[in-house]
């Protein structure tokens, strides 16, 4: 039954695919390789035989393999031998880039694309990092050459935004703003921390491994779910103990944002930037800034 079921799907498959083709008639052979298939309709009967076809000396002979029969809903068949019949199918070689780990420098715009110092809030660039890590992937094929898909999954965030100033995120009276720190306080920085869920919706290209090349571009969406939010003062007690205390959480940070990511690389490596054209506190509570990074990503 999947013999005859899997030859009259073939049958009709070649037929879709064929240059210039028409709609299979009743009475069809169809010529593959080395094999004839023979598709013969009449009323409630079809039969399908399968032909081996060899040439010797410029003489061409066919020694039938296969027969099926399909009658009032029941199949029968019959043949010498298991044959194996080539179906159009496309290349499944593509590897997408999404899953491994990152780290990049993360930073503050506007919506003009200025970097730092954005609504009064500044940042130690060299310190101020974001970390990756894509723990699944999937790539939907739009081409036959398998090096354009669609890439999607899901992965996780840690943004760690060092302040550069002596004061620190905290929401009062329902507006997030920077607190200034205590002046008897023995201050030596604030870190506001963001742990994101992350999902992609990318278009991406490769050169091809048949060439050796295996160049990568990647663009698309990335959506962003928070799951944790905090605002942290490091310092010194009276005791000379350094200690690191949370001072906030929530802040009014969305908690769904969006992201624009670029991606390029060759093979297992690559690098990435990323801005949000969505602020990061909602609108009118807070600072108008958007996330923006740069980074190295290792694909697994």
């Amino acid at each position: 039954m999947k013999s005859l079921l899997l030859i009259i799907f073939a049958c009709t498959s070649l037929g879709l695919w064929a240059k210039d083709a028409e709609p299979l008639s009743a009475d069809t052979t169809i010529v593959l390789d080395n094999k004839r298939i023979e598709v013969r309709e009449s009323g409630d009967r079809m039969k399908i035989r399968v032909f081996e076809l060899t040439e010797e000396e410029g003489i061409v002979e066919d020694e039938m393999v296969f027969e099926g029969h399909y009658i009032d809903g029941k199949t029968y068949e019959r043949r010498k031998r298991s044959i194996n019949i080539p179906l159009p199918t496309w290349n499944r070689s593509f590897d997408p880039h999404w899953a491994g780990f990152g780290i990049g420098f993360a930073n503050f715009a506007d919506g003009s694309f200025h970097f730092n110092d954005i609504d009064g809030v500044s940042l130690r660039s060299g310190k101020s990092l974001e970390y990756n890590l894509n723990i699944l992937e999937k790539a939907f094929m739009l081409s036959k050459k398998a090096n354009i898909a669609i890439v999607t999954g899901v992965g996780m965030r840690w943004s760690r935004y060092r302040l550069d100033t002596d004061s620190y995120f905290k929401e009062v009276n329902g507006i997030t703003i920077l607190q200034p720190v205590p002046a008897e306080m023995d201050f030596k920085n604030s870190r506001l921390n963001i742990t994101s869920l992350t999902i992609p919706v990318l278009f991406e290209w490769q050169s091809g491994r048949k060439s050796g090349d295996n160049f990568f571009i990647s663009a698309g969406v990335v959506g962003v779910i928070k799951t944790i939010s905090s605002s942290r003062i490091s310092y010194r007690s009276e005791t000379g103990k350094r200690r690191s205390d949370k001072v906030d959480g929530g802040m009014n940070i969305r908690p769904v944002t969006m992201d624009f990511l670029f991606q390029a690389g060759y093979d297992w490596i690559g690098i990435y930037a990323k801005y949000s054209p969505v602020g990061l506190f909602e609108s009118n509570k807070g600072p108008k800034i958007h996330p923006v990074s740069i980074g190295l990503q290792l694909h697994i």
